[in-house]
């Protein structure tokens, strides 16, 4: 199975990459389109990548904008799964991206993945293993055990902090 055939999925055009993706120095595949959000372009030049991304620019990837409404999507869905504090902004333009292109998305960061199985994006690291089970998540506060959304940094009984727990989990499989 070449490189290629192990990134994308049956009926992918095209692979959206997450930071991770161009960070890890690994050949990018050849028979597919390649798209970035402008926050991982951004990423790539803080991290001292500018030269490798304007290379890329120049001969294999191009930098798109999410549509509003996969963007409202994913903030939706996100802030229901209590990942919504574990996403960057850039993290949200790629899932927005891939949700609208219908194309898949390569990343390691398991926040990300976890968001894509929900909206049953296709999705996959590059180099980790990825994500087993999909998890919604709570917060619960530490001083008095009341439970609340995982947004909820403080308790509003008691004034202490929260602390982000698994309120559900089930296999990645079954969420597909």
């Amino acid at each position: 199975m070449s490189e290629d055939d192990r990134l994308t999925r049956e009926g992918a055009k095209g692979l959206i990459l997450d930071s991770s993706a161009l960070y890890c120095g690994k050949d990018l595949p050849t028979e597919h389109e390649l798209i970035i959000s402008p926050g991982v372009a951004l990423e790539l030049e803080r991290h001292g990548m500018k030269e490798r991304l304007e290379l890329l620019l120049a001969t294999r990837i191009k930098v798109l904008s999410p549509d509003k409404t996969a963007l409202a999507k994913v903030m939706e869905v996100s802030r229901k799964s209590g990942d919504s504090r574990r996403l960057s902004a850039t993290d949200k333009e790629i899932l927005a991206l891939a949700l609208d292109l219908g194309y898949e998305l390569v990343t390691d960061d398991y926040s990300v993945q976890n968001v894509a199985s929900i909206l049953r994006i296709p999705c996959r690291g590059l180099d980790q293993r990825g994500i087993s089970r999909v998890i919604v998540w709570e917060s619960r506060c530490v001083g008095c055990g009341k439970r609340f959304p995982a947004e909820t940094e403080e308790c509003d009984i008691c004034g202490s902090s929260t602390k982000t727990t698994i309120k559900k989990s089930q296999k990645r499989s079954a969420a597909k």
